[in-house]
């Protein structure tokens, strides 16, 4: 229990939080595997008393910003990974065409992803598309000698898992170099994409790279997603989870590897933390939507998602997805999320799952909506 609730604290991120990011180095982060188990217990301990003290939190900000108020319920559907293989992409348009999904953003640094996007766009151009920052799965755009700090003696981005031994040392400069290479390249694909948002979290987890999101955002004038998960407000459960989603389940799997770093960085896991992000989306004009939604990362049923549905709150939400046809290439990228896009697209294209957009009378919306209007005010 103790291995498992330390998972959750690292991945959060570096306490110092929208402090001006310094490119002097800092000390390395120490090997967890010098641990031993009372530190896990320590690391248990406390992770479990910031768990249950964020979701008491949550629910009093639910309570004082209004969300429990009877209103209108918008729903975007976004499929992410949009050009990471012939089968994401392929799996998305379905889900697309023949189900419920109204959005995508997508990747464009892996191998043959922006000619993939390109096609796509082009036989489908009213897709609604967006920029999926990616930092944790193939080569950057640049050249790896233009962004060492990102990189690992082959040139691939460190993985979601040994990116965060290297999260002190990481160039913000390198950063923001690669960030605006994915989005130029985006473009040079024919795709003006209307949303930005971020593969495997990672933007959002570690705070200080969260003001670089806002600078695109900015440069773009586009809306970004919604930084803080609805699990922190504690209004939607499912079946086989607590609902924390894939942003908290993520940091679980990162913090159970290094618990020495998740006891440092427990301050960093509160709600309260992820509500300056959002505030700072507002300090610059930013819009986004009023909730995230991702209790539904491997847990895709068609009860699951009849159950959000009926627990969504009002507002404008988003519900993050990743359907795909299984092909060669997605397995042999493996990241360890493969056969469940195949489960979340026969869910997505399921009939059942569309009739209960009406029955319980929500409205479905891409992100045009939300920089028309909806959603959190500029």
């Amino acid at each position: 229990m103790f291995l498992f609730l330390s998972e959750w604290g690292y991945n959060r991120g570096c306490p110092a939080i929208f402090k001006s990011a310094s490119e002097k180095p800092k000390p390395k982060i120490p090997n967890a595997n010098r641990g031993n188990m009372m530190k896990y217990a320590k690391t248990g301990l406390a992770l479990l008393a910031a768990l249950g003290a964020g979701f008491w939190a949550g629910r009093r900000y639910a309570r004082r910003s209004g969300a429990r108020v009877a209103g209108p319920r918008y729903l975007i559907v976004n499929a992410d990974d949009f050009g990471l293989s012939d089968g994401v992409t392929a799996g998305i348009l379905r889900a697309w065409r023949e189900g419920v999904v109204t959005s995508t953003s997508a990747i464009v640094n892996v191998a043959g992803a922006p000619e993939r996007i390109a096609a796509a766009h082009a036989a489908h151009p009213h897709l609604p598309i967006g920029l999926h920052l990616n930092t944790t799965t193939g080569r950057p755009v640049l050249p790896p000698e233009q962004v060492p700090s990102l990189v690992d003696a082959e040139g691939n981005f460190h993985n979601r898992f040994t990116v965060f031994q290297h999260l002190h040392t990481i160039s913000l400069a390198e950063l923001r170099a690669e960030l605006n290479a994915q989005a130029e390249l985006l473009l040079q694909t024919g795709v003006r994409f209307d949303h930005i948002d971020y593969h495997q979290h990672l933007m959002v987890l570690h705070t200080p790279f969260y003001p670089l999101v806002c600078e695109l955002a900015c440069k773009y004038r586009v809306p970004v997603r919604q930084p803080v998960p609805e699990a922190f407000y504690g209004q939607i459960r499912v079946k086989g989870g607590l609902g924390s989603g894939a942003i908290i389940q993520t940091a679980l799997e990162v913090a159970a590897h290094y618990p020495d770093v998740a006891m440092r960085l427990v301050p960093a896991m509160m709600p309260g933390t992820y509500r300056k992000q959002a505030a700072l989306l507002q300090t610059e004009g930013i819009r986004t939507t009023n909730w995230l939604v991702t209790a539904l990362y491997d847990r895709a049923t068609v009860e699951n998602f009849i159950s959000v549905l009926r627990q969504l709150p009002p507002g404008v939400s988003e519900i993050v997805m990743h359907p795909a046809i299984l092909d060669d290439q997605l397995q042999a990228l493996g990241g360890g999320y493969v056969e469940q896009r195949v489960d979340e697209l026969a869910m997505l294209t399921d009939p059942r799952v569309r009739a209960a957009f009406e029955e319980y009378h929500i409205t479905p919306v891409d992100f045009s909506f939300v920089q028309e209007g909806g959603g959190t005010p500029a």
